[in-house]
């Protein structure tokens, strides 16, 4: 009788306490540090499902790093204090900086779009460190044939900031393809706001068509950059939905971020089942989107054919 009393003493302390019960570690409760460069996305919400429909309870440690690579480091510097279980990360500049400077706690990254290019990771197979994701990467080559089913053209412009180490190495692919294709490659770099309306001017007398590659800058400049290019009426091939979706570019064959969000959730369903991540392959998804921005193309006078519109899984009227 004596051992009930007490247990049912001990056992009232802990739900009037939920400070003890929140300090117990939980293989179901893991805390995960989530660090985003650009702000939350579809990814990121995939990714919470993900966990949540393998049966975790995850606690989340945001920080939003706004292309800001100081605000990246002090966000590096306060993992020291929070000790998450692990880490994701959104995006190829972010991660880079990530798997320098963090070698033992498990990272998961996630729309990187060429991470063994990037040296983040050592092959596809093994990372030969401390990480595993999730690679956003979607053949140019199949890209550009998608584009030319709608529009043709002899010279392609791509707007791009040379900084990210992710476009520069889209870039280098383009220009391969546009050297064995026979179509010329004009760059337009552009490193902030103030350099958009400078660099983008004469883009009317230079090019036929535009392809806007999986760059953080641009997306954060869509609105001005497709203001220029809609202005002039050129075609627009995005390599990023949200660009389509909601800064106006024509067209684009785009990865489904919230279904790469649930594969880099499997990746971490992984770490926690005790897979050490260099063991745990990185992968990228098999499913891309076509989307269409038809209210776009009618107000630059192209014409989407009605078997790429027959393709399309979203179309924008």
């Amino acid at each position: 009788m004596r051992f009930l009393t007490i247990f049912l003493v001990l056992a009232w302390a802990w739900g009037q306490n939920p400070a003890i019960s929140s300090d117990l570690p939980s293989k179901n409760r893991p805390k995960i540090a989530m660090i985003t460069w650009r702000g939350e996305t579809r990814a990121e919400e995939g990714f919470a499902d993900g966990l949540r429909g393998d049966g975790y309870e995850p606690r989340f440690v945001k920080f939003h790093c706004s292309q800001d690579l100081d605000r990246l480091d002090q966000a590096l510097k306060a993992l020291e204090k929070e000790k998450p279980d692990l880490i994701y990360v959104f995006g190829t500049t972010a991660t880079k900086q990530v798997v320098q400077k963090i070698t033992v706690c498990p990272i998961v990254f996630n729309i990187v779009t060429r991470p063994v290019e990037s040296g983040i990771i050592a092959n596809w197979q093994s990372s030969g460190n401390n990480a595993t994701g999730v690679s956003s990467m979607v053949p140019i080559r199949h890209q550009i044939k998608t584009f030319e089913k709608v529009v043709s053209f002899s010279r392609l412009g791509i707007i791009y900031n040379p900084l990210e180490q992710n476009s520069v190495i889209q870039t280098k692919i383009l220009r391969e393809i546009a050297r064995s294709q026979g179509f010329e490659l004009i760059e337009f770099k552009i490193t902030g706001k103030k350099e958009v309306s400078r660099v983008l001017n004469n883009l009317k007398d230079l090019v036929d068509a535009v392809y806007l590659p999986s760059d953080s800058m641009v997306k954060i400049l869509g609105k001005q950059i497709m203001a220029h290019v809609n202005a002039h009426k050129i075609p627009s091939l995005a390599a990023m939905e949200e660009m389509v979706l909601t800064d106006s570019s024509m067209m684009g064959l785009v990865p489904d971020y919230y279904r790469l969000g649930r594969l880099a959730a499997r990746k971490a369903h992984a770490v926690f089942r005790g897979n050490h991540p260099s063991t745990i392959p990185a992968v990228t998804s098999d499913h891309f989107n076509i989307t269409v921005n038809l209210k776009t193309a009618q107000n630059i006078g192209i014409h989407i054919p009605t078997a790429v519109l027959v393709m399309a899984d979203k179309i924008i009227r």
